[in-house]
């Protein structure tokens, strides 16, 4: 069994976990990584030598995988091996990737399952497949699901069959009329205008408002191109932000602490914090370091974190920036780019310990890790379409539905099966046009 992301792969392994499958009967992997074991179990036959393909160098591993299975070298390997190929989220394929199937298929039999609907992935160096071009000429439609099971599972098929309806208005880039919805499922919160302070309220608002009952899940899905957005809509309320594994705040925290000393180091870990967590405190806590540095000492005994704070201004070691950050860690009142504090810590970790060289091997490998991990989502979380996709949640809060475009909007809107609540001024949404996105590698790394 394959699919595109690692998120995917977690998912599936989950669900597959809750229907009791033996994990022995399977081999779930995303078809990056399937590609780049399978390549270099054969280095000399596919071409590949070890590497660890980054962004544009996927598609080189793809060709490999490709070139090693056309040749007929491994098809008995193949036949073996597994009794067919299942593919999951197949409008998320690149055109190497799907090439690349098309000739698995000619040796296993091969069943992809997909909605291009919800192709919101774009790649910089590899081009998404076209689902009517591509995909349906290659593999023929066999059967599109009538039924909403996820919301029927939960009580909510009305719900599921609202949200099937609107597919249609949304191909042909119509609207969305929000009172057509079944009473009790969707709530719209109206701002009180268009200015930046109201929007900014109504989205407080509509994050405070569900109220999660035992063992249920928050999703705020805001702005896709911005970590910061996204972060301090977080901070506001009291939700944790899902980070994207290649997280820029960390590179740019990493590239500091290389190359920053004395209070200018400090300055920008005491920043970290405070785009972490909130009640850090950072002003009142600078003004005194800066009057304990010059050798002021006042009635207040000095603080673990001041300690460690006098320490990183004189020292350029790293031992210093560790005690820092877990003494604010515990200091603090909310967390709510957990994901991001703790893998800067852990990359800090990792080079004390000598695991690691230096700070861009730590964080590398700490990424690496979480792509392989999986994440555990807080109960209440706020992210972006790409880093929710193929998520589920109960409830799902939607921030300026106006800016997502058809299919980010459709992702967004069915990622709860119980209740959603919609900022915005018109129950009439119009989503915008897909374009060609540029952005997201085409590897395994969301």
């Amino acid at each position: 069994m394959l699919t595109h992301t690692l998120a995917g792969v977690d998912a599936l392994r989950k669900r597959l976990a809750e229907k009791k499958v033996n994990s022995q009967n399977y081999d779930l992997d995303t078809i990056a990584g399937w590609s780049l074991r399978l390549s270099l179990a054969f280095p000399q036959r596919s071409g590949l030598s070890a590497f660890e393909p980054k962004e544009e160098e996927w598609s080189k591993v793809y060709a490999a995988a490709q070139r090693l299975i056309e040749r007929g070298a491994i098809s008995s390997i193949l036949k073996a091996s597994y009794a067919g190929v299942l593919i999951d989220e197949y409008q998320d394929c690149t055109i190497s990737q799907h090439s690349l199937v098309k000739v698995v298929s000619r040796y296993l039999p091969t069943c992809v399952f997909g909605d291009y609907l919800q192709s919101i992935f774009g790649f910089r160096h590899d081009p998404a497949v076209d689902w009517d071009v591509d995909v349906v000429s290659a593999f023929p439609r066999i059967e599109e699901l009538a039924e909403p099971w996820r919301w029927k599972r939960v009580g909510n098929i009305e719900l599921g069959r609202w949200l099937m309806a609107i597919r249609d208005p949304l191909k042909t880039g119509g609207t969305i009329d929000l009172s057509t919805a079944p009473n009790g499922y969707i709530e719209l919160v109206k701002p009180n205008s268009r200015s930046k302070a109201d929007l900014r309220k109504a989205n407080v608002y509509a994050g405070l408002k569900p109220k999660l009952g035992k063992d249920e899940t928050l999703i705020v899905i805001s702005d896709k191109a911005s970590e910061i957005v996204r972060a301090a809509l977080a901070s506001k309320i009291k939700c944790s932000s899902i980070e994207p594994v290649g997280c820029k705040r960390l590179a740019e925290f990493i590239l500091q602490l290389k190359t920053e000393t004395g209070k200018a180091r400090l300055e920008s870990i005491m920043q970290f914090a405070v785009d972490c967590m909130t009640g850090v405190g950072k002003k009142p806590f600078m003004d005194r370091v800066d009057r304990l540095s010059t050798g002021w000492r006042g009635a207040k005994p000095l603080s673990v974190a001041e300690a460690a704070a006098l320490e990183v201004i004189n020292s350029d070691g790293l031992d210093p920036v560790i005690r820092l950050l877990e003494a604010l860690c515990k200091t603090a009142n909310v967390p709510f780019r957990r994901e991001l504090m703790s893998s800067a810590r852990r990359s800090i970790k990792l080079v004390i310990d000598g695991e690691q060289p230096d700070l861009d091997s730590a964080a590398w490998q700490v990424q690496n890790t979480a792509r392989h991990a999986g994440r555990r989502l807080a109960s209440r979380s706020v992210g972006s379409t790409l880093l929710v996709k193929g998520l589920q949640f109960d409830h799902a809060v939607i921030v300026a539905p106006e800016r997502l475009e058809i299919n980010d909007l459709y992702v967004a809107m069915t990622r709860a099966s119980k209740t959603i609540t919609i900022v915005s001024p018109v129950p009439i949404l119009r989503a915008k046009a897909k374009r060609k996105a540029s952005g997201v590698t085409s590897g395994a790394s969301v």
